[in-house]
């Protein structure tokens, strides 16, 4: 008779086969969304990772199902662009080593960003990554700045909004899109504005 270990090997290489479809899926996506398709369909999806259109659906349950895949992808590609900023380092420091690492996830998210854009008003999932991800970016303003931003008193709360606005994505793509300005005149711009930002308060 077989044993259970051969009973279980057929069951494992389909599991083994679905999660390598599905990671082809959403890759394909990402690199045609990458590529500036910010509508990217059914297929031209299937046709990127080889495989069916039909496929597509048996692993996901809907467009919004993919799109949510696509942004835990994402997640990881811009987790591997991040390190810890120590808020106990001299302001020019944290700000300088910041921006850098800031700017960077912003132009490498540009393109999924606007590809969401496009999908976030009929998308609760999209939406719901959009506010998902615009907290953690304000949480790490709060971090980095938190000696700033206390000591400006009552004029925290604006300092700390201002700082958010500066460092945000519809800033940087008002700068590369309708500005038509580098990555580095850009990021020039954004260090500009926090430093004007940063000037004004008492620990500066």
């Amino acid at each position: 008779m077989p044993t259970d270990t051969h009973v279980d090997e057929p069951i494992d290489g389909r599991t083994a086969r679905a999660v390598r479809t599905k990671d082809a899926i959403v890759d394909a996506t990402l690199a045609l969304i990458d590529e500036g398709d910010l509508r990217p369909t059914g297929p031209r999806i299937a046709e990127r990772a080889g495989v069916s259109v039909r496929s597509i659906f048996q692993h996901f349950d809907d467009l919004d199902a993919l799109f949510s895949a696509v942004g835990l992808r994402v997640v990881d590609r811009i987790a591997g662009l991040m390190r810890p900023v120590d808020p106990a380092d001299p302001l020019d420091q944290r700000t300088a080593e910041f921006l850098e690492q800031r700017t960077t996830v912003l132009e490498s998210l540009t393109p999924v960003l606007r590809a969401a854009l496009v999908h976030a008003a009929s998308s609760t999932v999209i939406r719901g990554q959009f506010e998902n991800g615009h907290q953690f970016f304000v949480a790490q303003v709060d971090q980095v700045f938190a000696r700033e931003i206390a000591a400006a008193g009552a004029g925290g709360s604006t300092l700390r909004d201002a700082l958010v606005v500066a460092l945000s994505w519809p800033s940087w793509d008002m700068l590369r899109g309708p500005q038509g300005r580098s990555v580095e005149e850009a990021r020039s711009v954004a260090d500009a504005m926090v430093r004007a930002l940063l000037a004004s308060t008492p620990s500066a």
